[in-house]
């Protein structure tokens, strides 16, 4: 974004400056003064255009908004499509910066499959399909996500760790 930001600067410079010597040339040659303000009208219209797009893509990583052209229904959906997924809950795929998205989720598997392997399956499917490199996947089995637990007798049933 800090790059794009500096070439929409430069790029605005340049305009700038071609608008001010067509301007110039047009007062010199006709007399019509009100050149200038045209072409000062023409180069903020370049910079608001500029301001705009850069405002937008940086709103988009602060308020952790999905990517753009991101089908989040559809990672959650090819996700579930899974034969091994039971359910696929706490979906998040947000921007950490421009051009690096992120995906965190909450998947339960059946009882008896290998978790890991899933986790691992379902990474490899994110980033050949979504291009989606950076993942937090938590897989659980069924069974043991859906046992509450007692805080305080988790606490009490507690033994100290052996060395």
């Amino acid at each position: 974004m800090a790059i794009e930001g500096s070439y929409q600067h430069l790029l605005t410079d340049l305009f700038a400056f071609l608008a001010t010597a067509v301007a110039g040339a047009i007062i010199l040659g006709t007399g019509f003064t009100r050149a200038d303000p045209l072409a000062s009208l023409v180069v903020v219209v370049l910079m608001l255009r500029s301001a705009y797009g850069l405002l937008r893509e940086s709103g988009r990583v602060l308020l952790e908004a999905a990517p753009a052209g991101t089908d989040v229904e559809a990672i959650g959906l090819a996700l579930a499509a899974d034969p091994r997924v039971n359910s696929v809950h706490d979906l998040h795929v947000w921007e950490i910066g421009t051009d690096f998205p992120a995906l965190s989720a909450h998947i339960l598997v059946r009882q008896g499959d290998d978790c890991h392997a899933v986790r691992r399956d379902l990474e490899r499917l994110l980033g050949d399909r979504f291009d989606l490199q950076h993942t937090t996947l938590q897989v659980e089995h069924v069974s043991s996500a859906h046992q509450p637990i007692e805080l305080g007798e988790a606490v009490a049933r507690r033994t100290p760790v052996e060395r």
